[in-house]
């Protein structure tokens, strides 16, 4: 019952992604009368310990009952329960896949064990290969006990943040409205960990039926795809069209004869729709094999990102009946044109000899012809559009040194540090790094511009205002160390770096130039104050950076505050950056041994920046991707539709073509007659395709980086590449109709 089950998430001004504390989910969970069960799920990277050492994993910390409320049932063994959460050995559930790769899928879970944060787990149940959850395209590893995310290292810190998604399910007889009306009631009396104030917080009620919370907003971009798609199958339709037709006027004088012998219409129609359904049969059938086929290979495709993710594509009885749906359409309509068509011709007109000597294309199937370019032409603009915008984003200029970069990830808290021991152990990693030969530059940061992950907002104001209760501008916050902005490449245009003095601090800040002019436009911002944070703590400016663009490589005017590393900082999730003088990849490994050689059980995460950019870059590249590949198709679909009406043109006109030569007309001159056919197609296709392109990239025109809706490129190679396939597509016709017999055209006249 997807619409009985779902999310709820927090939202208001100081809601952090939809997500909840701890104590809002145990209050609505212990208060709410609208839901069977409330539970939560918080996703979090773990170290695990193997037989080669140590490597990272991906858990989620759920409630005792969330398994049981999302309706899992394990393939082996149990779900963990409250009895289990008191024993030396805590319970893990794990995956399938988990269960196969990294446990060697044994039958049974009895003294199966692992070794998380250093410490024991005791497997006690494995979910089914299908099962994905309730977090989106999140697939973890392993579903731990949230009441004892104490003994995983979790800091406190952020067990009273926002970090829990909370999923529910509703009481039989209760709708949503009621549930909702509720949680409004209940938002009014939420607990906060806060000992500041902040705005008012309000929990909502999202059934399944309506998608997840985090990928709904991509439900638009399925539409538009399904209907590109869509699109594409309509000239493929087209294309039947014009060579049923161009095939039923071919058949004329076989209509003729049967009408004569006393077929009746009906009967006519009913064989020539029932060809085209039998060719639309079997495309289907096709279609249904290439799906299952690809549904495979677009499983084993995920983001760029180093997050375990299943991606779940299957056919069902749902999309066997749209297949069958198309199936009805593509068949039946394509063929009812031509149909009607050769069933209206005269009986007696149909055995004239000049009917089918001088036979010339209908204007329907000319249209159709044209339709076809237009769409190809339309698809190619769009593609070319794309690729180049694609291009110029990744050529742009970050602001930043991406080209020889990498980047360390390490959670010294998860492995048990405190704040201290994690500072030892980074600075000794640090120094490490330096000495390397190659490094440049090493430098300390919560994350870079292009990490993945949330990042962390802040509120600032240049005035009085009193960020707690009234919205003010946000900034995109960063805590770094020593070193960071030499390791990253990123000058300070005004100003200094933090000193080691600094470190720790929360009175110095340094900005980006961008966020400079919006507090001061056109005077010196080193040493003046302002507002930062809900607090309204007054902080001074000690340097100001050159602006970069932040996870998304086109935003490039937002603003960012950098804050000196909190001494509580040093203990979570720390990105060490790395400078070389030459190729990054070449210092991986050494970089990773660096730190085995302080700790052999701490797990690194290590790409380059290079590798990075590739989630950046992921939307532009697959929309250039998919618009190449739609105008690749519409390209042949066009090319195969004119070759097609050509060649039955000139079937049809042989006789017209030998009776031309014999009263003198060269091969050139016919050879001429037939392209400049072909030709005339195509010209009123690439300008209809050229208009209708360049209005949809008016209307798409921000998703468009570094290149004009009307790129006089894209719009010139496109009309060079049409005119070339109308060149070849009309070739064979052509060269088919200067080897017309005159002799045997003349005995047959």
């Amino acid at each position: 019952n997807p619409d009985r089950v779902g999310w709820i998430r927090m939202e208001g001004p100081a809601a952090a992604y939809g997500q909840a504390t701890l104590l809002e989910l145990e209050y609505l969970a212990g208060t709410s009368a609208s839901f069977d069960a409330i539970v939560a799920e918080a996703r979090l990277p773990v170290s695990l310990q193997t037989s080669i050492g140590a490597r990272q994993a991906w858990s989620a910390l759920v409630s005792t009952n969330y398994l049981q409320t999302v309706d899992a049932r394990p393939e082996i063994g149990r779900f963990f329960e409250v009895a289990d959460l008191a024993g030396s050995e805590l319970p893990v559930v794990v995956s399938h896949r988990f269960w196969t790769e990294t446990l060697g899928g044994p039958r049974s879970v009895a003294g199966q064990t692992i070794v998380v944060n250093g410490r024991t787990f005791s497997v006690v149940g494995v979910l089914p290969d299908d099962f994905q959850g309730r977090g989106g395209l999140f697939s973890p590893d392993m579903w731990l006990p949230l009441a004892r995310s104490d003994v995983l290292n979790v800091p406190a810190s952020v067990r009273g943040d926002d970090w829990l998604l909370m999923f529910a399910r509703l009481r039989d007889g209760v709708e949503r409205a009621q549930a909702d009306a509720e949680l409004q009631a209940l938002s009014s009396l939420l607990p906060s960990t806060s000992k500041e104030a902040r705005p008012q917080r309000f929990a909502h009620f999202y059934p399944m039926n309506e998608g997840h919370p985090e990928i709904r907003g991509l439900a638009r971009f399925a539409w538009l795809a399904l209907a590109i798609v869509s699109v594409v199958l309509l000239l493929a339709c087209f294309n039947v069209t014009a060579l049923m037709m161009a095939r039923a006027n071919e058949r004329q004088r076989e209509i003729g004869v049967r009408v004569a012998l006393g077929a009746g219409r009906a009967r006519i129609l009913r064989q020539l729709i029932t060809e085209g359904l039998v060719l639309a049969i079997l495309a289907g059938a096709a279609t249904l094999v290439v799906a299952a086929w690809s549904g495979d290979l677009l499983a084993t495709f995920a983001l760029p990102a180093p997050i375990p993710q299943r991606l779940r594509l299957g056919i069902d009885r749902t999309l066997v009946g749209f297949t069958a749906l198309l199936v009805l359409i593509a068949g039946v309509f394509p063929a009812l044109i031509p149909a009607l068509q050769a069933t209206r011709a005269s009986v007696i007109a149909s055995f004239r000899m000049d009917s089918i000597l001088g036979g010339r294309p209908s204007r329907a199937r000319n249209v159709f012809v044209v339709a076809q370019v237009a769409g190809s032409t339309l698809f190619l603009i769009a593609a070319l559009l794309l690729v180049r915008s694609f291009l110029k984003n990744a050529a742009f200029d970050t602001g930043f040194d991406t080209a020889r970069t990498l980047v360390m990830q390490v959670d010294p808290s998860m492995h048990g540090y405190d704040a201290g021991g994690a500072r030892v152990l980074l600075e000794n990693l640090q120094s490490r790094l330096r000495s390397l030969p190659g490094v440049v530059a090493v430098g300390l940061s919560d994350r870079i511009p292009i990490s993945v992950g949330l990042p962390s907002r802040i509120e600032y104001t240049a005035d009085e205002t009193d960020c707690s209760t009234v919205e003010c501008r946000r900034a995109t916050a960063f805590s770094v160390g020593p070193g960071h902005f030499e390791a990253l490449g990123v000058p300070l245009v005004d100003g200094r770096d933090f000193t080691a003095l600094e470190m720790g601090r929360d009175d110095a800040v340094i900005i980006s130039e961008h966020m400079a002019k919006q507090l001061w436009p056109g005077t010196a911002e080193v040493g003046r104050t302002f507002r930062l944070g809900e607090k309204g703590r007054r902080v001074s400016i000690v340097g100001v950076t050159r602006d970069i663009r932040n996870r998304y490589v086109a935003d490039w005017t937002a603003p960012y505050v950098y804050r000196p590393m909190p001494s509580d900082r040093w203990a979570g999730d720390v990105t060490v950056t790395i400078r070389t003088d030459q190729d990054p990849r070449a210092l991986l490994a050494a970089a990773k041994d660096q730190m085995r050689a302080l700790d052999a059980d701490m797990p690194v995460r290590a790409d380059t920046t290079i590798e990075m950019m590739k989630l950046q870059l992921w939307p532009s590249r697959t929309a250039a991707g998919f618009f190449l590949i739609c105008g690749v198709l519409a390209t042949v679909l066009a090319t195969v539709g004119l070759f097609g009406v050509l060649y039955f043109t000139v079937l049809q006109r042989t006789r017209e073509f030998g009776i031309r030569v014999a009263l003198g007309a060269t091969p050139r001159r016919v050879l001429g007659s037939v392209m400049r056919e072909g030709i005339g197609l195509a010209v009123p296709g690439i300008v209809l395709g050229s208009l209708a392109a360049y209005v949809a990239a008016r209307l798409v025109s921000r998703a468009l980086f570094g290149v004009s809706p009307a790129d006089p490129l894209s719009f010139s190679v496109t009309a060079i590449i049409q005119l070339a396939v109308a060149l070849g597509a009309s070739a064979l016709p052509a060269l088919r109709a200067t080897k017309a017999d005159p002799m045997v055209a003349l005995r047959q006249e």
